[in-house]
Order: C-alpha cells, then structure tokens, then sequence
C-alpha cells in the first residue's frame, strides 16, 4: 500500500506522517484516527532524514492473502497438536511404559498446541516489524 502525506514530526528515525483518509484506510489499524476524523497519522520508518513539514510518499507491505493466513492460523497448531500427540507416545513407547501411551501423548498435544500460538506470535512479529502490524516506510521526499 502507498500512501503521500505530510511529516508531523520526527524523532529517533521514526517519523509521524499525517495522510488523508482514503478508501485503503477501512478496516486498517496501522494509522490512528486524527482528532479532526479527516486525517490519520501513521508512524513510518525514516531513512531519508526527512523534517517536519515535508511531503513524503510512504509504503506499507501488503497483508497476508485470506489463503495465506488462514494456512497459518488453522495448519500451524494442529500440525503440533498431532505432532505432539506422536511424540508424546513415541516417548512413551521408547520408555516401555505400558498404558502412558494415549496420556502422554494427549499432555505433549496440549503442550504443543499452546507451543505453537507462541512460535505464530514470533513470526508475525518477525515479519511485520515487531509490533504486530505492518511497518510503513518512507520512501521518498516529495
């Protein structure tokens, strides 16, 4: 996504960026809503040294396709889910502990699975800049 807008103000290479409301902004939680309704502000990584006052053109990384996340969302833990339930009676097999089969590997799934909500929390975090939502860049003064 590409949006212009005007620099509010910038501080430890992090800038402000006031934009005019466009259609792109329904349902996005990147901006906050100006005290006005007509404008959001947007925080942008600056690498251009811009100041306040200047024009700039920002970019924001698409989101995920619907594809993609619900992939992520739904595939990731019950992957661990079974895959913790195996382990968990692998173990159990391999210790030759009779009848901890079904236990132990229901206690690993449950494991896993909770596992599995922390690895997704690193990578989207990992992806989308560490603050849960999309990092927006200034990619040029206008």
């Amino acid at each position: 996504m590409e949006e212009r807008g005007t620099v509010l103000d910038c501080a430890g290479g992090v800038a402000r960026v006031r934009i005019d409301r466009s259609e792109a902004c329904q349902g996005c939680t990147l901006c906050t809503l100006s005290e006005d309704g007509e404008h959001m502000v947007a925080r942008a990584m600056d690498h251009l040294g811009v100041s306040a006052g200047d024009r700039v053109r920002i970019e924001t990384p698409g989101a995920a396709t619907p594809l993609a996340a619900a992939l992520l969302l739904f595939l990731v833990p019950l992957s661990f889910l079974f895959g913790g339930y195996g382990a968990g009676a692998l173990i159990a097999a391999l210790l030759r502990i009779p009848g901890a089969a079904q236990p132990l590997g229901a206690g690993a799934a449950v494991v896993f699975f909770l596992g599995s909500f922390a690895v997704l929390s690193a990578v989207t975090k990992g992806r989308l800049g560490g603050r849960g939502a999309a990092q927006s860049v200034i990619v040029e003064r206008l």
